[in-house]
C-alpha cells in the first residue's frame, strides 16, 4: 500500500512540467526580421514615409550644399510638385523656379540659403526666407531653421533644414501695416484740416474786429 502511493507522487511529480523544460523567453518574442513581408519597406523608405506626412518641409544637404532629401511639403513649399522632381532637378534648378529674398528684401543666391549655410557648419536658429514662384507667379514666406549634423571627428556630414509657410502671417501683418499707415495719413490730414480750420476763423474773427 505504502508502495503504489509513493508510485503515484512519483508519476504525478513527472506529469507536472519543470522550469527547464519550458522554452526560453527569447524563442517566444517575435523577431522582426521574421516578421519582414517580401516587397516590404526598407527602413529609409519607412522613414521616408513617416516624413512625407510632416506639414513641415524637411530638407538635407551633404557637406558640398547638395541636396540629399526633401519631402513632398518642403517640395510644394519651394515650387516642385514633389519629392521626387526636387531630387531629381539638375543643379541650380531651384534659383530657376524661385528667386530668394531675405526678410528685408535682398536677394539670396543659393549658397546663402539656410540648408546650404548649415552644410558649412553655421547654425542658422531661425531666418525669415520670401521666395518668389516664377512658375505660379506666387511669394511664399518660410521660417527657417537649419543644424549642421557633425560625424565623431567634428567634420560637417550633412545639414538638416526644418522649414514652415508663414504666408499667410506675414499677409496679415503686411495688411495691418498697411491700414495702420493708411490711418496715420488720414489723422495727419484731418489734423491738418482743424489746423486750417483754425486759421480761417482765426482770420475771420481778425477782419471783423478791423471793421468795427
Amino acid at each position: 500500500m505504502h508502495e503504489m502511493e509513493i508510485e503515484s507522487q512519483n508519476t504525478a511529480a513527472a506529469a507536472q512540467p519543470r522550469v527547464s523544460d519550458a522554452p526560453p523567453a527569447s524563442s517566444r518574442l517575435p523577431r522582426l526580421a521574421d516578421q519582414r513581408q517580401p516587397g516590404s519597406w526598407s527602413d529609409s523608405e519607412l522613414l521616408a514615409r513617416i516624413l512625407d506626412g510632416v506639414a513641415d518641409g524637411i530638407a538635407a544637404h551633404d557637406a558640398s550644399g547638395q541636396l540629399l532629401f526633401m519631402n513632398d511639403a518642403g517640395a510644394r513649399m519651394c515650387g516642385y510638385d514633389s519629392a521626387a522632381a526636387a531630387l531629381s532637378a539638375p543643379a541650380g534648378d531651384f534659383l530657376t523656379r524661385v528667386q530668394a529674398f531675405d526678410a528685408d528684401g535682398a536677394a539670396l543666391t543659393e549658397a546663402e540659403l539656410p540648408g546650404p549655410l548649415a552644410a558649412r557648419g553655421q547654425v542658422v536658429p531661425e531666418r525669415i526666407v520670401r521666395l518668389r514662384l516664377q512658375l505660379a507667379e506666387q511669394e511664399r514666406w518660410l521660417s527657417v531653421k537649419a543644424t549642421p549634423i557633425l560625424d565623431r571627428r567634428g567634420a560637417v556630414r550633412m545639414s538638416i533644414s526644418i522649414f514652415r509657410d508663414v504666408s499667410r502671417d506675414r499677409f496679415v501683418e503686411a495688411e495691418h501695416d498697411r491700414l495702420v499707415r493708411e490711418l496715420r495719413r488720414e489723422n495727419a490730414r484731418l489734423v491738418a484740416l482743424v489746423d486750417d480750420l483754425r486759421c480761417s476763423d482765426a482770420s475771420a474773427a481778425g477782419r471783423r474786429a478791423s471793421n468795427r
